[in-house]
């Protein structure tokens, strides 16, 4: 598994080290190489805009670049997959390896992923870069904003919120000392999740309690949630969060919605999405403490 970034982490001894995010087993390493690409300055803002609102989804196609795991690639992988069922679009999911990112074989924008490249069909490539940009962009591609403005800056808005507490637990439940690990959990539960989800409970039920953030139709807020509990889920705590989750019957309603929706429930039966699953399982098991259900003291 290749997560090819740097980040500081724990180890055994509780000291906080810069290590690699490459294989399963943390390896020490210096920064990666890292190959920028820049955009073509040959070809104009305008134009690049023509190009993505004047090209159909079969003409378009999708390359996006992450790891894998499911994290933050996954909403975009969601949409990707319902755009495919719907809409006729087309994609290819890749995963770089370790060797490739270490030696500066993996164009990005900045010295990470997500990075979907699209091949128009005029030949040339362009690359949308930032995780929340990138869902962004496919939701108005594939209807999961609203058709007034109001309505897309209420979605955003919730989707902004969630994308935010699953960043507060890349930030402040695994990147911290090994012997905060179980503080930084129950900070997690008792403070950041408790309030957040309290916050929803209420947007939710303001729209009618029905299972949806806006109106009464799938949107991007409503596949981002379905994938921060699952996020969640993959941690060795997942169960304690999953719990509480469960406990927000409004928010829970959205999970349902979204696991009911035929394209979404193939995708996740299938092998490609089950290895995302597992390698997350993994990868998060060293990187945070275990629920209290199986939990050492």
């Amino acid at each position: 598994m290749s997560m090819g970034f740097l980040e500081y982490v724990n180890f055994e001894s509780g000291s906080m080290e810069l290590i690699h995010h490459g294989s399963t087993s943390a390896r020490a390493l210096k920064r990666s190489k890292i190959t920028y690409k820049s955009a073509d300055p040959s070809v104009t803002s305008v134009e690049k805009t023509s190009l993505l609102e004047n090209t159909e989804n079969k003409d378009l196609p999708f390359t996006p670049t992450y790891w894998d795991i499911a994290s933050v690639g996954s909403t975009g992988r969601d949409m990707l997959v319902y755009g495919e069922h719907k809409y006729d679009a087309k994609y290819k999911f890749e995963s770089p390896s370790d060797d490739d990112w270490d030696n500066g074989k993996v164009y990005t924008s900045f010295s990470c992923s997500p990075m979907p490249k699209t091949s128009a069909p005029n030949g040339k490539a362009k690359d949308v870069s930032e995780s929340m940009i990138i869902d962004i962009y496919l939701a108005g591609r594939f209807n999961f904003l609203s058709d007034n403005k109001w309505g897309s800056l209420t979605i955003q808005s919730h989707y902004s919120n969630i994308h935010h507490l699953r960043e507060r637990a890349f930030s402040k439940v695994t990147g911290v000392f090994k012997n905060h690990l179980r503080e930084a959990r129950e900070a997690s539960f008792n403070i950041t999740l408790k309030t957040i989800l309290g916050d929803h409970e209420f947007h939710l039920k303001e729209n009618g309690d029905n299972g949806h953030y806006a109106d009464d139709r799938l949107s991007l807020a409503d596949i981002h949630l379905a994938n921060l509990i699952h996020y969640f889920q993959a941690f060795p705590w997942g169960k304690m969060a999953e719990d509480a989750f469960r406990k927000c019957e409004s928010v829970w309603r959205v999970k349902e919605n979204v696991d009911r929706v035929p394209s979404l429930a193939a995708w996740r039966a299938t092998e490609e999405f089950k290895m995302y699953e597992k390698n997350s399982v993994t990868w998060y098991s060293r990187l945070a403490v275990p629920g209290d259900d199986s939990c050492e003291e």
